[in-house]
């Protein structure tokens, strides 16, 4: 008897050791200011240059969503991030003159990642070395045991 029930944690143990510790959550489930990161970085590295660093990210407010008629709850996070451009971004759109070029923007003074906010949808230029400061805000939607943030990815 002794033996079968090292045997079973020890097949316990293996199976624990193989699943990633989010398949266990049963209380406090919901995204982590981490998550809410990576989904930043995500987006800025898609929408902007893939070599962007960032270099400060908090969280200025959070809450859990009830996302009527939806079906589905929901986790929104606000943060200010500050990105630095190494090699710059978009430099297709680099302004020469006067209006801006086909598909650029000449907006210089908001950038953001999400729809929710004044997004911006025309490509910004940003020079090499240039920090940007970001006021934003990003989004979870539960599915399943999983969220799904606005980059795509679960968490």
């Amino acid at each position: 008897m002794k033996l079968l029930k090292i045997g079973a944690l020890a097949i316990f143990a293996a199976f624990a050791g193989a699943v990633p510790a989010k398949a266990f959550c049963v209380f406090n489930c919901e995204p982590k200011p981490e998550d809410a990161r990576k989904v930043f970085e995500n987006l800025i590295k898609k929408k902007f240059d893939e070599t962007a660093v960032v270099e400060k990210f908090d969280i200025t407010r959070f809450w859990p969503l009830d996302v009527e008629g939806a079906g589905h709850a929901g986790y929104e996070f606000y943060f200010t991030a500050n990105v630095r451009f190494p090699k710059g971004a978009n430099l297709q759109c680099k302004p020469e003159g006067g209006a801006p070029k086909p598909g650029c923007s000449d907006n210089t003074s908001y950038y953001s990642t999400t729809i929710q906010n004044q997004m911006i949808k025309d490509k910004q230029y940003i020079e090499p070395g240039k920090v940007i400061e970001f006021k934003d805000e990003t989004r979870f939607d539960q599915d399943g045991g999983k969220w799904k943030g606005q980059d795509g990815n679960f968490y």
